[in-house]
């Protein structure tokens, strides 16, 4: 009798440890079910994710080539500019040297007594121009000897 009770013990023992083992088996393979959605679900996200990425990329790369583009055309407009600007300064220099010779000579010529001044018109017009910078010498000449100026 010992032996058969043992048996029954063993038996029942058998079938509860059967009964959790299934139980936990189950919940083992509903979370590799789990897992298993789960990485097909990632699969199709990466592969969109990849699909915008590579979308993104080459806008990037086209706004990249067109970057490029108009940089070059700004820098041959600073190019261009850089030559105007020289120009314009090497023009504003020879009026400057053209001016400075004029006045030194309408100063030579006031104070040359060599020359006979033409009587008239032209004459009274020659003497006023020559005041006129006579005049401006000496306001610009009283500005820069001002106090307070710089």
């Amino acid at each position: 009798m010992l032996l058969e009770i043992s048996a029954l013990l063993i038996a029942v023992a058998f079938v509860i440890l059967t009964f959790y083992l299934i139980r936990t088996l189950q919940a083992v393979k509903n979370s590799l079910d789990e897992v298993t959605n789960t990485l097909v679900q990632m699969k199709i996200e990466v592969r969109e994710i990849g699909d915008e990425v590579k979308e993104v990329v080459e806008k990037a790369n086209e706004m990249a080539v067109d970057l490029r583009t108009k940089l070059t055309m700004l820098d041959h407009l600073f190019s261009s500019a850089n030559d105007v600007g020289q120009i314009v300064h090497e023009l504003t220099s020879s009026i400057k040297e053209s001016a400075t010779s004029l006045i030194a000579s309408m100063t030579s010529f006031k104070n040359s007594k060599k020359i006979a001044q033409p009587p008239g018109r032209w004459h009274s017009v020659f003497e006023g121009v020559i005041a006129a910078v006579d005049l401006w010498q000496k306001v610009k000449s009283s500005r820069s000897n001002a106090p307070g100026t710089r």
